[in-house]
């Protein structure tokens, strides 16, 4: 096979779904997953949103409210089979169809958060729960679910007869209507649980680049929901963020090895001898400079499939979330679009960097995506020059990859619409009674967090018309709800540490390079600069001092002592 960048990659092979997508999966598959995000965009819709690098809101929150619209639906409808049932086909027939309905219940799982088993056979088998190699196919588990519920009706209806009969020969035969009523009843169940089975796994599909249909785009149900995703548009990629007092930086991600120096500013020896001051430095240029060296990585046509090419570098604000009046005043008033992108005035970022207020943090924040955006990483670099002197602070954040749980999409490729009825079909008949409980139990939670929603919408009405401040800044992040945890191969760890020590390099190369062109002596700079990338590699920095013994350094090192001599 001949080496061309095609070739090349037919070779890496096909690429997977990223973050967006997985996430979007998460909603259908961990109902916590769905309710925590739900509570936090819609039911507090007044907060803010968190960053969320390389995830569109937008998606995830419909999909979230799909889902749980669907599974509602399905409870309606099975509550109006079980109610109907009283009034045609009788009492008893009603009863035991209730009864029947209860103890498959609790038989399947009432109340179960999780549903990745609505992937199926195939994937649970593989990934979620490893079965028995002498499992069936599908086939016969539709065969052997669908017997075991008729089964378990027509002994518990039976025994309901003998109940209320005394014996089973002589059988009313209105009473033996009735237990065919209730196996109606069940299989009209039966088929409403396996439809949303069915929808659902066509949804899931659409999730897997590999899938048959494309994902459909975000259509919101109602003028609330419009009015919702309009504003998590608009707010979700602006470069202003909220901080509060217990968790400043919501959204970025695990915070890194952070590192800070300091030291005077002094003329250089040449400018010393000619008699001559430096250049005046500022903040100011110091952004410009870091930011021009940053994003030559991204110009490097040398290498086009590394993630460094999709870098970037903006401006950040951080400013404090209690305010006692409406963010339309005040949020987003130091920005403005360039094509796409909402990004921080000219004016304001100089403004920013020569005054340094102390609630008003200023960062240039660099930020790298790789592995379809599942990792990405942001670090802010925040630089000052006070009264001769120059600060220099890095902050470096992690996302890490979405759960592997919510990877199993990519494992259910193509199938055909038969092939997710009878897995449907099959699956619905062996849980009928928890999927039935899930179904009915989400009407319940629909309820509950429409009036939740409604009572803060109200609370924050009477708050901000009586003068009350209010803590905007939000809670959690999206993005961070449905991270993993860790990393999903060595490959990604050494990425980011790759990522982290070029960037770092460059800030470094940036600044020294400000400093000599401008007439500063850089000695104390490099010097400082060399400390920290020792330290941050696993080494040991000794400077201006001696030591006597021996020295280890890095993860693992240790000392032994062999006759006075360490080796």
């Amino acid at each position: 096979m001949p080496a061309t960048p095609e070739n090349l990659r037919h070779q890496a092979g096909p690429v997977p779904g990223d973050a967006t997508r997985y996430l979007c999966a998460a909603a259908w598959l961990d109902r916590r997953f769905r309710a925590e995000l739900i509570e936090e965009l819609v039911e507090q819709s007044f907060r803010i949103p968190a960053p969320s690098p390389g995830t569109d809101l937008v998606r995830v929150l419909h999909e979230a409210l799909t889902a749980r619209r669907w599974e509602a639906w399905t409870g309606a409808a099975c509550l109006l089979v079980l109610a109907a049932g009283f009034p045609l086909f009788g009492v008893a027939a009603g009863t035991a169809t209730v009864l029947l309905v209860l103890l498959l219940g609790v038989a399947g799982g009432l109340g179960v958060d999780r549903m990745d088993h609505r992937l199926g056979l195939e994937v649970e088998r593989l990934v979620i729960a490893p079965r028995s190699p002498r499992r069936t196919g599908r086939g016969s588990g539709l065969v052997a679910g669908l017997g075991q519920v008729l089964a378990v009706g027509v002994l518990l209806t039976a025994a309901i007869a003998y109940v209320m009969e005394g014996e089973l020969d002589d059988l009313d035969p209105e009473l033996l209507a009735g237990v065919w009523y209730a196996l109606v009843e069940l299989l009209l169940l039966w088929l409403a649980a396996a439809v949303l089975r069915y929808r659902i796994r066509r949804r899931l599909t659409a999730f897997g680049d590999v899938g048959a249909t494309p994902v459909p785009p975000p259509r919101p149900h109602g003028a609330r929901a419009a009015w919702l995703y309009a504003r998590l548009r608009e707010q979700q990629s602006g470069p202003e963020l909220l901080y509060r007092r217990q968790a400043p930086l919501v959204g970025l991600g695990r915070a890194g090895r952070t590192w800070r120096m300091t030291f005077e500013l002094r003329p250089s020896g040449e400018r010393a001898a000619q008699g001559r001051a430096p250049e005046p430095i500022d903040a100011h240029v110091l952004y410009r400079t870091i930011a021009q060296r940053i994003r030559a990585l991204a110009e490097d046509p040398r290498y086009p499939e590394d993630p460094l090419r999709g870098l970037s570098v903006t401006d950040r604000v951080f400013r404090p979330s209690l305010r006692g009046d409406d963010p339309a005043g005040w949020l987003g008033a130091m920005s403005g679009r360039a094509g796409d992108q909402v990004l921080l005035e000219p004016a304001w970022a100089d403004l920013l960097s020569r005054t340094g207020h102390e609630r008003l943090r200023h960062y240039l924040a660099v930020r790298v995506g790789s592995w379809q955006e599942e990792v990405v990483i942001t670090v802010l670099v925040r630089a000052t020059t006070r009264g001769g002197l120059l600060y220099l602070e890095w902050l470096p954040y992690v996302l890490e990859p979405v759960a592997q749980a919510y990877h199993v999409v990519d494992l259910l490729g193509r199938r055909s619409g038969p092939a997710h009825a009878a897995n449907a079909l099959g699956w619905a008949a062996r849980r009928l009674g928890g999927d039935l409980g899930i179904a009915v139990g989400q009407l319940g939670a629909v309820r509950a967090s429409r009036g939740r929603a409604a009572r803060m919408r109200r609370r924050y009405r009477h708050l901000t018309r009586a003068g009350y401040a209010v803590d905007y800044a939000p809670r959690l992040s999206v993005r961070e709800l449905g991270a993993g945890g860790e990393y999903q191969n060595i490959f990604q760890a050494h990425d980011v540490q790759r990522f982290l020590n070029t960037v770092a390099q460059r800030v470094f190369s940036a600044v020294g390079d400000e400093l000599r062109a401008r007439g500063y002596d850089s000695a104390a700079f490099e010097e400082q600069a060399q400390s920290i990338t020792n330290v941050n590699n696993g080494g040991v920095q000794v400077v201006n001092s001696t030591v006597q013994g021996p020295v280890a350094g890095g993860a693992g090192a240790n000392v032994n002592m062999t006759n006075g001599k360490g080796t």
